[in-house]
């Protein structure tokens, strides 16, 4: 299959770079960061979370159940207590 597209200058600096890194064609850089984004996107958003988790990205702090609610108040209680 054949595509014609447009990209940007600094998409163009970057896409050279990568040639120039890895000394790969147009076309095997193109697959390549195809074949990547496919697996990105593809996955269950069950996989994604577990993969996450297994990072330490989630639960990867302890604060009160709320923070999201009231992160503002919370944080102003904290740098009361600091300057104390």
């Amino acid at each position: 299959m054949e595509i014609a597209t447009r990209i940007t200058e600094e998409q163009a600096k970057k896409l050279a770079f990568i040639q120039d890194r890895t000394e790969q064609s147009l076309d095997e850089v193109l697959a390549s960061a195809i074949d990547r984004y496919y697996e990105q996107v593809s996955l269950p958003k069950r996989d994604r979370l577990e993969k996450l988790s297994q990072l330490g990205f989630i639960g990867c702090i302890e604060a009160d159940p709320d923070l999201a609610e009231n992160s503002e108040s919370i944080l102003m209680q904290e740098i009361q207590v600091n300057e104390e």
